[in-house]
């Protein structure tokens, strides 16, 4: 039901309230945009000030904490399960991921299990991320690797504040 009817409300207090009912913790004044598929709410948390945007696909099945003012573009998938193809019951194996406060995902990039994003990161749009990344760093590839820096800054922007696209 949150995956098929609630996901697709056109009301991000109304997706929220079931999040929250289901589990989640999510802070004050963000935004969940429509279609995210939800695995797991109870091991979801979501900081205040963030976006996540479109079709997103959140694991939280083995814990996922994503930070405060943190930007998804749309169609960002992140895994904390995947199973283990050298076993011979192929096992499922997998951690927690972590997004660290005013970090920026573009649109389809994947976040595997155990992956650490630092405070301020990029994740560049199509990436996929392996490893953790640094804080104030910006990484892009197949695998994702670290490509620039980003100024560190005392950034004080709230992605999910300001709802310009309310469904």
């Amino acid at each position: 039901m949150l995956n098929t009817v609630i996901s697709h409300f056109p009301s991000h207090t109304v997706r929220i309230f079931y999040l929250r009912l289901s589990g989640a913790k999510i802070g004050k004044h963000v935004a969940m945009y429509g279609g995210n598929e939800y695995r797991n709410p109870k091991g979801l948390t979501v900081g205040t000030g963030s976006a996540l945007g479109h079709r997103a696909i959140l694991d939280a099945r083995r814990g996922l904490t994503i930070g405060k003012s943190v930007c998804f573009g749309t169609e960002v998938m992140i895994w904390s399960l995947h199973h283990d193809y050298n076993d011979t019951n192929f096992k499922v194996v997998g951690d927690s991921v972590v997004i660290g406060d005013y970090v920026w995902l573009g649109s389809r990039c994947i976040i595997l299990p155990g992956v650490k994003i630092g405070d301020g990161a990029v994740i560049a749009a199509g990436a996929i991320v392996t490893k953790d990344v640094p804080a104030y760093t910006v990484a892009a590839g197949v695998p994702a690797k670290v490509v620039s820096k980003r100024e560190e800054k005392d950034y004080d922007y709230a992605p999910g504040y300001s709802r310009m696209h309310m469904v």
